[in-house]
C-alpha cells in the first residue's frame, strides 16, 4: 500500500463519513443511521434553499471523494464508502418538506432508503451495475433516494392530508 497524502486522507475521511463505513457490520445501514441521526439533530428545520443545496454539494463532493476512495481503498464500489448513503438518506428527507416535523417521518424514510437501497430495483439496479467510478456509487443510492422520496411524500399525504 502507498503512503497516503492529505487529498488521500481526506478522501478517506469524508467517503467513510468520518470513518462510519469502517463498523463492521452493516457500514451502508450505520452510514444511513448516522445521516438519520444528522438529520434528526442538525438539518430537519435548515432552510429549504440551503437543505437543497447541501445535498447537491454533497452528491458533487461525493463522486469526487468516493472515486478517489475506491482508487485508493483498490475495490469497486467499497461497503466502507458511505456517503452516498447520507447523501441518499438526506435526499430521501426532501419527501417530508412542509410536513409537520416527526420522528415517525424520519424513521419511515430511513427505512424506505434502506429498502430501496438494499433491493436495488430498476433503475436503481441498472445505475448499480452499469455506471461505475463515483459518479455510479453515488447515483444509485440519489436514484433509490428519489424513489424513497417520493413514496414518504405519499404516505404523508396518506396519513397526514398535506
Amino acid at each position: 500500500m502507498k503512503n497516503r497524502d492529505f487529498l488521500d486522507n481526506i478522501s478517506i475521511l469524508f467517503a467513510t463519513f468520518f470513518y462510519v463505513g469502517y463498523f463492521p457490520y452493516g457500514p451502508g445501514t450505520a452510514g444511513t443511521f448516522a445521516a438519520m441521526i444528522l438529520y434528526f439533530i442538525f438539518l430537519h428545520n435548515l432552510n429549504f434553499l440551503y437543505y437543497i443545496i447541501l445535498c447537491i454539494v454533497l452528491f458533487f463532493a461525493g463522486v469526487f471523494f468516493s472515486s478517489r476512495a475506491e482508487k485508493i481503498i483498490g475495490k469497486k464500489d467499497p461497503s466502507e464508502v458511505v456517503i452516498d448513503e447520507v447523501a441518499g438518506y438526506l435526499i430521501t428527507m426532501l419527501g417530508a418538506l412542509w410536513a409537520p416535523f416527526s420522528i415517525v417521518y424520519v424513521l419511515i424514510g430511513f427505512l424506505l432508503f434502506r429498502i430501496f437501497d438494499i433491493m436495488k430495483p430498476f433503475p436503481v439496479g441498472f445505475a448499480d451495475k452499469h455506471i461505475g467510478g463515483g459518479l455510479g456509487i453515488m447515483l444509485d443510492d440519489v436514484i433509490a433516494a428519489v424513489i424513497s422520496a417520493v413514496l414518504l411524500r405519499l404516505i404523508i399525504v396518506i396519513i397526514v392530508g398535506l
